[in-house]
């Protein structure tokens, strides 16, 4: 049961910070000229990479914190910042230009390979997904082995979100997908505001001399 909730807790902000449903108009838009079959093949791929990409990240996370002298806090502070940032983006609607560019998602349209760039990267493995992973995942196993389930599992929601926007094009309307990534954008500055806050207080405990 704990780890369970462990994995829940994990998968909500990684999720939210994909934003599967966020990345459905351009996933449309850079497939529109293509069969069924290619779209699910887009698709596939695009969860794959994100898959493959935030594992990486979770797995070599703490060697990369060593190798640079950087500590979990300072990440978290830095990482909550550039989420907040996105979210400010989710609420107002727009693409933010830390996922993908406009040349990018302009490039990905000509490419035969849209789902590896610019959908997979860096549209929904994007920075803020990849330092999201890396500070859930710090700590070891008891933190790492939830990360790793919840991004297989983010994996999986995001196959699922694109194949059904492909299947159900004709009934989504620019007001429900505004809705829902405005509700993922509040739910994601929270948790930045959350990762920030964490982060200063846990500097400034260490900064205390001990009695």
């Amino acid at each position: 049961m704990d780890f369970a909730i462990a994995v829940l807790k994990a998968f909500v902000p990684i999720f939210v910070i994909v934003s599967p449903v966020g990345a459905v108009p351009l996933f449309l838009g850079m497939t529109q000229a293509d069969s069924t079959a290619q779209r699910q093949r887009t698709a596939l791929i695009a969860a794959l990479t994100t898959t493959c990409t935030l594992l990486g990240a979770a797995l070599v996370g703490q060697q990369l914190f060593d190798f640079f002298g950087v500590t979990i806090d300072a990440f978290r502070i830095a990482g909550g910042f550039l989420l907040f940032l996105i979210a400010l983006d989710f609420v107002q609607v727009r693409q933010t230009r830390m996922k993908a560019t406009e040349p990018e998602i302009a490039e990905g349209v000509e490419k035969q390979e849209t789902g590896i760039i610019p959908l997979g990267i860096p549209m929904l493995a994007g920075p803020g997904a990849i330092a999201t992973v890396m500070v859930l995942s710090h700590g070891g196993w008891p933190s790492l082995g939830p990360v790793l389930v919840a991004i297989v599992l983010v994996g999986l929601s995001t196959l699922l979100v694109l194949l059904a926007a492909a299947r159900m094009q004709q009934h989504l309307s620019a007001t429900t997908l505004g809705i829902v990534l405005r509700l993922e954008g509040l739910l994601l500055a929270a948790i930045a505001v959350q990762m920030v806050v964490t982060g200063v207080t846990n500097l400034v405990l260490s900064s205390l001399p001990r009695s």
